[in-house]
């Protein structure tokens, strides 16, 4: 399965921990950068984790982390630092403290790895599904013929496939952290189509249709279902996503078959 974010970025000062750490994950694409300048030129938006050496650089782990953020925020960074430094870094995903042990990164790689493409996979989902609901909504008649339509449909297949193939891989609370963090872009058109918010609620389910989370009660002090865009709500408990695109409640979205 080729997924959207298949690269792994070392950045190691000391290239023989990087060429360790690189055949410690010689199952993924990795790439490796020893200066800042390096890093520069082999990040880009295919790379799903950056493993990062706490004082990489002359400037530490502050620029790469900033750059990270803007440019890919779906990739996610291990931090490796000093025992000695106990300050921990808020911009790392995991820490690992020296020494480095295969096992550990191998673990931390991977699972991060997971979040990565899910994060890419579900913000493509939602897009799409959105916008399946919009025409659904805006359509006049049959749309079995419309080919945009059906093209939109094969596409939200398609990524519901990679979703499922991932799920398996992932714990509940790696979904819920990627669900937690999930935005989605061009979703201000959508929701002037459904400007009232109170007809919407009509339609909003009660509890969640995978967990059984009550949406009607909040959870530590907040709401139980964090709605996405005109008739989409995610479960905050669980992560998973329920359409309602239009009154006879069209069901959309389990992600684990």
């Amino acid at each position: 399965m080729r997924l959207p974010a298949p690269a792994i970025v070392v950045c190691e000062s000391n290239r023989t921990r990087a060429d360790l750490y690189g055949l410690w994950l010689d199952d993924r694409e990795v790439r490796q950068a020893l200066t800042r300048s390096q890093f520069v030129e082999t990040f880009d938006a295919d790379t799903a984790v950056v493993v990062l050496e706490h004082s990489f650089g002359d400037e530490g782990a502050d620029p790469i982390l900033e750059r990270v953020g803007t440019q890919a925020p779906h990739c996610r960074v291990v931090g490796i630092r000093d025992r000695s430094n106990a300050t921990p870094e808020p911009g790392y995903d995991r820490e690992i403290e020296r020494p480095v042990f295969e096992a550990e990164l191998t673990e931390s790689v991977e699972a991060l790895f997971n979040r990565a493409n899910y994060h890419v996979l579900l913000g493509l989902y939602y897009r799409t599904t959105v916008m399946i609901s919009t025409y659904e909504w805006r359509a006049d008649g049959d749309l079995s013929d419309d080919e945009r339509y059906g093209r939109l449909l094969n596409r939200a297949d398609r990524i519901q496939n990679y979703l499922n193939g991932l799920r398996p891989r992932m714990s509940d609370e790696d979904v819920r952290a990627v669900a937690r963090g999930i935005t989605i872009a061009g979703v201000d058109a959508v929701d002037a189509v459904d400007a009232d918010a109170t007809i919407e609620s009509k339609y909003r389910p009660d509890d969640c249709s995978r967990c059984g989370q009550d949406w009607n009660k909040p959870i530590d002090g907040g709401d139980s279902a964090a709605r996405l865009a005109a008739y989409v709500w995610r479960c905050v408990n669980c992560g998973h996503v329920d359409m309602r695109a239009d009154p006879n409640h069209q069901h959309v979205s389990s992600f684990r078959r």
